[in-house]
């Protein structure tokens, strides 16, 4: 039951981001069902990327592996170009990963220059029964 509603409550929030203007979007793998990710601006300077990954079954581990924040320098993102901001990675990021779920969701939190345009590459990563794979998704542009 506490599962259940766990997954019911994730799932209003993805479907509530996927409605929004943010970007958000679905791709589907043998382990990974659909990943959602936003960058959004709290405050100026204070930036959150936001994301929501679904596996195919009761995953081993699900989450983010890497989350990757650029900053900008034209109008659509390049990261041969960007210049790294920060990297998070779920060995050293507690919360990033969970264990023995169907679904996650967390957000890093930033604090980067005002004024300035961001957005992050975020790796997710889901493995059941020995096997695994991961899925690249990069967010829209934000103005801090």
């Amino acid at each position: 039951m506490k599962k259940c509603f766990k997954t019911l409550l994730l799932l209003i929030v993805v479907l509530s981001v996927l409605c929004t203007s943010v970007s958000a979007a679905l791709y589907t793998n043998e382990y990974i069902s659909s990943v959602g990710a936003y960058i959004h601006k709290w405050a100026d300077g204070d930036i959150s990327v936001e994301y929501t990954v679904f596996g195919t079954d009761i995953m081993d581990t699900i989450g983010a592996h890497k989350i990757t924040v650029y900053k900008a320098t034209g109008g659509t993102p390049n990261v041969a170009k960007d210049e790294l901001v920060a990297n998070y990675w779920h060995e050293y990021t507690p919360g990033m990963m969970t264990t023995d779920d169907y679904v996650y969701s967390n957000s890093i939190r930033l604090q980067v220059e005002h004024g300035q345009r961001y957005y992050a590459v975020v790796v997710f990563y889901a493995t059941l029964d020995g096997g695994g794979d991961n899925m690249f998704y990069c967010t829209k542009i934000v103005d801090a």
